[in-house]
């Protein structure tokens, strides 16, 4: 980069193509790049679904980035994903809109998890030894990351360091949440490192990753510190940056700063108005219900929260109530009222009141079993 090349640029509007053009040219983020070299984007497509705003990448991001790559004359692009648990990656090309849009450019779309994968020894102690990588993201010359700024129902928030979980195998990505979601983001950012981290933040949306309430923020923002990034937007979405544990073990790792006073930060312009958001209040406070959720994947749980919505709506939520989903949930002793097992990994675990032995249980099969138990004549 022609900057500061520890420094992080920032820019607010909403002119997509003119945001990314500005953040290219003045950054000089793209100038060491040769024609021939072989350049692979990597989104963040968690969700396959019609409305993916504040959920997954805006196509419309990569578009223009694909735009400046082709007029510098390079031709080899690949974009590749891998979705999760319960979507798939090439699904959300289609319906995100990026099948046509590689029609247009002569892209090549990759679903990671069909990819094939090459072990690499870890260099820090945690949770595995080895992590599977996808070779498309291994064996490119130039590695883009764009991930959105969003919150998270298990590390809070989400952004560069989580969003490479997506280069990794299916097996791999279950497995991180079994065995420690938080120091495995860790092990994984010293495996590999984007060259380039183009943040998504036109919309995000601020109660979980696959929500349905995208909220406008208006921002882009690229660099090449992942840890330095994580900690500014952790900051915009009104958290502390260590109080996202994954960023904080990244720190002690000696893999960047939290301290926002050491980030040196360019804004090329300014926004009407300046916005910090408030963290959203913590699930395990929304309901009446109590939720155990260790070592739950983001789907299980964010299927669950909504059929939680949908019941704390209907009135149909009580403190005897007891979720459990995920890999590590059981059930404490000396507790009473009903259980409910939640999801293939808890069902199979736990023998509850209520058994939802999907993978994953969609909200409405949640809300179903909930409401029929509900409706039992006492």
């Amino acid at each position: 980069m022609n900057h500061n090349e520890n420094a992080i640029t920032l820019t607010y509007g909403t002119q997509i193509l003119k945001m990314v053009q500005d953040l290219m040219e003045k950054t000089g983020a793209l100038d060491a790049l040769r024609r021939d070299d072989t350049v692979v984007i990597k989104p963040n497509l968690v969700a396959s679904r019609k409305d993916w705003v504040g959920v997954d990448t805006d196509p419309r991001v990569v578009e223009a980035l694909v735009k400046m790559l082709k007029d510098r004359g390079i031709s080899r692009i690949t974009v590749g994903d891998g979705a999760g648990m319960g979507n798939s990656a090439t699904k959300a090309f289609s319906l995100c809109g990026y099948t046509e849009m590689a029609k247009r450019y002569g892209l090549e779309l990759i679903d990671f998890e069909k990819d094939r994968f090459t072990k690499l020894e870890v260099p820090l102690a945690g949770p595995f030894r080895k992590l599977e990588i996808a070779r498309t993201a291994l064996e490119c010359d130039f590695l883009i990351s764009i991930p959105l700024m969003k919150a998270h129902f298990q590390t809070l928030m989400t952004c560069s360091l989580k969003n490479m979980k997506g280069i990794m195998s299916r097996s791999q990505k279950t497995s991180f949440h079994s065995r420690g979601l938080h120091k495995s983001i860790v092990q994984l950012a010293t495996v590999i490192s984007p060259d380039l981290i183009l943040v998504d933040g036109i919309h995000g949306n601020l109660t979980s990753e696959t929500g349905r309430d995208p909220v406008a923020i208006g921002m882009m923002m690229a660099g090449k510190r992942p840890v330095e990034i994580d900690s500014l937007v952790a900051d915009i979405l009104g958290y502390a940056p260590r109080d996202i544990k994954h960023i904080a073990y990244a720190e002690d790792a000696g893999l960047g700063t939290t301290n926002l006073e050491k980030i040196s930060v360019q804004r090329l312009n300014r926004p009407a108005k300046e916005k910090r958001f408030a963290p959203p209040t913590h699930y395990t406070k929304r309901f009446e219900c109590r939720i155990e959720a260790e070592g739950a994947c983001c789907t299980c749980m964010g299927n669950l929260i909504f059929a939680l919505e949908r019941l704390n709506e209907q009135g149909l939520l009580s403190q005897d109530q007891h979720f459990m989903v995920g890999q590590k949930a059981g059930i404490s002793s000396g507790i009473s009222g009903t259980t409910i097992a939640v999801g293939q990994c808890a069902a199979k675990r736990i023998h509850a009141d209520i058994q939802i032995n999907d993978c994953p249980p969609t909200a409405r099969t949640i809300l179903r079993h909930v409401v029929a138990d509900r409706r039992k004549p006492s």
